[in-house]
């Protein structure tokens, strides 16, 4: 049986010959949304419980890094997705039916809670507006964090405001149209605005909430940790691209002044096999960490602040590794590497985009080295 990363492998000359049209037009194509959910990637993080395929880590991680490597404005959207996709072991089963009663429904939204929702009969109001809306122009449904305001004031509770998330149905929200960016340009991550929208029950939850989480072991991944981990996938993937990209240059490339191609100069030939190794031993780390976290939560334990340390690091290892590796490529190949024409180009600045989300910011590492120093992270989710 055809697995999903084989499928992906199968679409993937599609995705890299439409990379261009990708990102000029700002958003991913709807015939090419179809193709990828035909290839099951988009419900793999759903749990089997509500029709998902119920994947495994190292196989999500692996499909989104294949994706990665034919674009990674696709695969960003699709990691996006699958988000959502654990959003679900937090819902009622109503909401979970309703969202998602077709496994492979293409899906967007945020997780910071930007919104005002007001508690009203049978649901929420919700008003907001919210940034980075990856893939929204193609999704048919939306999450969005909020606040719960009382009195024109957050809700407090002992553990700080009040937040939930909501889904809202794509045409009842406004989208602006502001991705106009460097890196990551095919997303489409433009803000987003509700106002004065009712929200049933059944579609207001809270993600990372313990009272209702299913027990399928993928929803009980610690979820900021889990998320990050998709990003750095993406990042990988963009990496692997432009060094296979920069090693094909490099076979034909003579740089001025000298007789050699790229591929014969010993300078050339260290700089690959650094980039190899760096990239190699971030994956390994992020599969490790990944991987030590899903063992724990399959016997119903909860990971240790360690374990969870070492994942959110290992991340934001990968993240800044895949960048350094994709800058390496970028070099190998020369001036060319700056036309438009060239995929390199597209590759690093996709790769610098990843690094400035907020999920693998210096704070990461501050917090982490807190944990191991027997202190607790200062980030309200960690």
């Amino acid at each position: 049986m055809e697995t999903v990363v084989q499928r992906i492998e199968r679409l993937a000359p599609t995705i890299v010959a439409r990379r261009e049209e990708i990102e000029t037009s700002r958003r991913m194509p709807a015939d090419l949304v179809s193709a990828l959910r035909e290839t099951g990637i988009c419900g793999m993080e759903l749990p089997r419980a509500f029709g998902g395929r119920g994947a495994e880590p190292l196989e999500i991680l692996q499909a989104l890094e294949t994706l990665a490597r034919a674009d990674g404005s696709t695969a960003w959207c699709v990691a996006q997705v699958l988000a959502g996709n654990c959003a679900a072991g937090f819902m009622l089963e109503a909401g979970v039916r309703e969202v998602f009663g077709d496994p492979t429904t293409p899906t967007a939204g945020v997780f910071a809670p930007s919104g005002a929702a007001i508690r009203v009969e049978g649901g929420v109001k919700v008003t907001g507006t919210w940034k980075f809306g990856s893939g929204i122009q193609t999704a048919e449904w939306i999450m969005g964090g909020c606040l719960v305001m009382e009195n024109g004031e957050p809700r407090m509770t002992p553990m700080g405001p009040e937040a939930i998330h909501v889904w809202l149905p794509a045409r009842s929200i406004e989208i602006h149209d502001t991705w106009h960016v460097s890196g990551l340009c095919g997303t489409g991550s433009h803000d987003f605005s509700a106002k004065d929208l009712f929200v049933p029950d059944h579609r207001v939850f809270l993600i990372g909430d313990p009272t209702r989480a299913c027990p399928e072991p993928m929803c009980r991944m610690p979820v900021v940790p889990w998320y990050v981990a998709h990003v750095a996938a993406v990042s990988l993937g963009v990496a692997r691209a432009a060094l296979d990209e920069a090693t094909q240059v490099a076979q034909k490339r003579v740089p001025n002044f000298t007789s050699t191609v790229v591929a014969d100069q010993p300078v050339a030939q260290v700089e690959l096999a650094r980039a190899e190794a760096s990239l190699a031993a971030a994956r390994a780390l992020l599969h490790e960490s990944i991987m030590d976290i899903w063992r724990v939560v399959n016997t119903s334990e909860s990971p240790s602040l360690r374990q969870v340390a070492m994942a959110r690091i290992a991340a934001a290892n990968a993240t800044d590794a895949g960048a350094t590796a994709t800058r390496t490529a970028s070099a190998l190949g020369g001036a060319g590497a700056i036309y438009t024409s060239s995929a390199l180009q597209r590759h690093l600045r996709d790769a610098e985009a990843i690094t400035h989300h907020f999920t693998v910011a210096s704070g990461v590492w501050e917090d982490a080295g807190r944990v191991f120093m027997g202190r607790k992270p200062t980030a309200p989710m960690f």
